[in-house]
């Protein structure tokens, strides 16, 4: 029996997470915790607790006392509180199955994400602070002309018009990736992949293998990548936990978290090769 605790309980990849928990038959306690009262991944948990946002100086403090209360064996990462947490991973042990701070902040930073990388790997040109100058091919009298700037906390990049493409990629503890799995985005909604079609890309998926091992990351990790005018994907997002997404994954025959539970409990790690189908997501209601 395990008690797993999970993370942002009322977001895609929160209550994706719980039913692929439930999916492998898993017959330990599912703990949640959500800023919202009214998360949907609460109906789905044994248990839940209601905690303030992760800026919140009590926010570690609490967790701990949840993790205590509930004798949480393992913590999944399915939100932005893999910062926080990660941050004081010392306090948490052994029952954390995600990235290291530091790679982590590699990945949420995005300009200091772009100077990590710009060299070894294809991202969109990226700049931080800058002024752009437009005006008419042909033209005379300043018209059409417009100065454009960005402040210092902002960036502006390349945009790519192409494909866009969600990876899912699951590494263990020591950065190996174990399974590198690419969709399409098909459809999205609010950020959220609605409509996505799982793909074989040997191009995508080693250059998703080596990003990881580059950057050190560790657990599940959600990757965009965008075509640009020639067809050429790019990455434009590295995310160190549990996609909105992943549980197409997971029906698409390689479920995650059965994964993680093999590795932890030293278990011979078998991955099946994905089935190559199409997700369509609908809501459901849930009555409380």
């Amino acid at each position: 029996m395990m008690n797993v605790l999970i993370l942002s309980a009322g977001g895609p990849a929160g209550y994706g997470t719980i039913k692929s928990l439930k999916d492998m038959n898993f017959n330990g306690r599912i703990i949640s915790i959500d800023t919202d009262e009214l998360s949907v991944g609460f109906s789905m948990s044994d248990k839940h607790y209601i905690v303030p946002k992760i800026n919140d100086v009590d926010y570690i403090s609490i967790l701990l006392k949840i993790v205590h209360k509930e004798k949480i064996d393992l913590i999944l990462p399915t939100g932005p509180d893999v910062e926080p947490i990660s941050k004081n991973a010392n306090l948490f042990k052994d029952k954390l199955f995600m990235s290291d701070y530091e790679s982590i902040m590699d990945c949420t930073d995005k300009w200091r994400f772009y100077n990590k990388c710009k060299d070894k790997f294809a991202l969109p040109k990226t700049y931080k602070g800058h002024k752009l100058f437009k005006k008419p091919i042909i033209g005379s009298g300043s018209r059409g002309c417009e100065l454009i700037e960005f402040n210092s906390n902002e960036i502006v990049c390349e945009y790519l018009s192409g494909q866009e493409y969600t990876i899912d990629v699951l590494c263990d503890m020591k950065s190996n990736p174990l399974v590198v799995i690419p969709r399409k985005r098909l459809q999205t909604k609010a950020g959220i992949s609605s409509k996505g079609e799982i793909i074989k890309n040997k191009y995508i998926e080693k250059a998703c293998f080596n990003i990881c091992k580059f950057l050190k990351l560790k657990g599940p990790v959600c990757i965009q990548m965008k075509d640009d005018d020639e067809g050429n994907p790019k990455f434009i997002e590295v995310n160190p936990r549990f996609g909105g997404g992943t549980y197409f994954t997971t029906l698409a025959g390689v479920n995650f978290v059965k994964i993680i539970f093999d590795v932890l409990n030293n278990k011979e790690i078998l991955i099946n090769e994905p089935k190559l189908i199409k997700v369509l997501r609908y809501y459901e209601e849930v009555i409380i």
